[in-house]
């Protein structure tokens, strides 16, 4: 059977911006973790790199998701005014 009351429409409201905000967040996330990686190796040189190699991919790790972080906000900023604003409401 259907869902009452139109909760199934209303279960996708917002499910574009979610979709680019999370390909957003994944492309930085993924991307960037190999460039911070690179570029920390080369920082520390290849004996303290391979030596410390935990906290060399944690530092990277750690970098790319801040920025994956901040190129995901915008678009869960639009979702959630999406889903907390009446229907009637012209963006």
């Amino acid at each position: 059977g259907s869902l009452p009351g139109g909760m199934a429409a209303n279960a996708t409201v917002g499910i574009l911006p979610t979709f680019l905000g999370y390909s957003a967040q994944g492309l930085f996330k993924f991307g960037l973790y190999e460039i911070f990686k690179d570029v920390y190796s080369n920082a520390v040189g290849p004996e303290l790199a391979f030596n410390y190699r935990t906290y060399v991919y944690l530092a990277g790790s750690a970098s790319a998701e801040f920025f994956a972080d901040i190129a995901l906000c915008p678009m869960e900023a639009v979702k959630v005014r999406m889903q907390t604003s009446p229907p009637e409401a012209k963006f």
